[in-house]
């Protein structure tokens, strides 16, 4: 009940402001991890997922416990535990941010024109969804996986692509 209630409220936010014109900004409230944000417009609070991508904790959590990709992803943070939270370096609390809801994901403008998506596929922090069919974002994801992959930043540069894209292929 709790869920459709929320979708509902998000729901007439965004054409609330599309019917206006006007972007919605919401209010970071929170940054669990790279994977989920928490974000509040007036009393209502919702969560976000980054927009068209697989972060390094979606790979984490399809793959099987104990499994090479999750000991990978384990290995790869215990080297640069700063980039667990990578999200909280470059998002503020209680900044307001430019928020589009897209097939319940939140394409979030993070700097300026440049989306939290695409920040963590620069980093290597996420893959590009295999299956996204978007003509505004697809361009942009690719170049800035492409970068990553080129500069072996992140699961790139370690054993993780290989590991886990094997494992949600078995």
């Amino acid at each position: 009940m709790r869920k459709k209630t929320l979708l509902a409220i998000i729901y007439l936010c965004v054409t609330g402001t599309l019917i206006a014109k006007e972007p919605l900004l919401a209010m970071l409230d929170n940054t669990f991890s790279n994977e989920v944000q928490k974000f509040g417009v007036g009393n209502y609070t919702f969560e976000c997922k980054p927009y068209g991508i697989l972060t390094l904790e979606k790979l984490y959590s399809a793959a099987k416990e104990g499994s090479s990709c999750q000991t990978a992803i384990d290995e790869f943070y215990t080297k640069k535990p700063k980039l667990k939270y990578y999200s909280d370096m470059i998002l503020e609390r209680k900044q307001r941010y430019h928020i589009e809801i897209k097939d319940t994901e939140c394409i979030i403008y993070a700097k300026g024109q440049v989306t939290l998506s695409e920040l963590l596929l620069n980093e290597g922090l996420a893959i590009k969804r295999p299956t996204l069919k978007d003509e505004e974002f697809d361009e942009y994801f690719t170049l800035a996986q492409r970068k990553a992959k080129i500069e072996k930043k992140g699961l790139w540069g370690e054993k993780i692509f290989s590991s886990c894209i094997e494992e949600l292929y078995k």
